[in-house]
């Protein structure tokens, strides 16, 4: 067994199969983008923005990736994000910028079983 652990052709056949082994749990394990219910997605988009943290706001993106999340949670920097529910089909967060209440409404998909938002206009044909 020393001889083996030893040799350097059988560490060279080990490293690649258990890096191998290792990418496959790691993409196997990795999250599903979105949330399961619109409900909790409203409260995942809202706890994003309130904490103005782009990459909580990210995986729950249709499209758009880091770009689109970072110039949607930069849009917040200055404001006070008071609640967000979900209601007509949109995450719709209610703001306070400068003494000035607003709506930010997020359009909800439905992507593989779970539910992200749209923060992109996106014609339909």
């Amino acid at each position: 067994m020393y001889a083996r652990l030893t040799n350097l052709r059988f560490w060279l056949l080990v490293f690649p199969i258990g890096w191998l082994a290792m990418v496959f749990v790691c993409i196997a394990a990795w999250p599903s983008p979105g949330t399961a219910s619109p409900d909790e997605l409203a409260s995942e988009v809202t706890n994003a923005l309130r904490a103005h943290d782009f990459h909580k706001l990210e995986p729950l993106l249709a499209v758009g990736g880091e770009d689109v999340a970072k110039s949607t949670a930069d849009q917040f920097q200055t404001a006070r994000v008071e609640r967000g529910v979900y209601r007509d089909g949109a995450v719709v967060v209610e703001y306070t910028h400068d003494g000035t209440r607003a709506e930010f409404r997020l359009p909800v998909e439905m992507q593989d079983g779970r539910y992200v938002v749209n923060p992109v206009v996106t014609p339909k044909g």
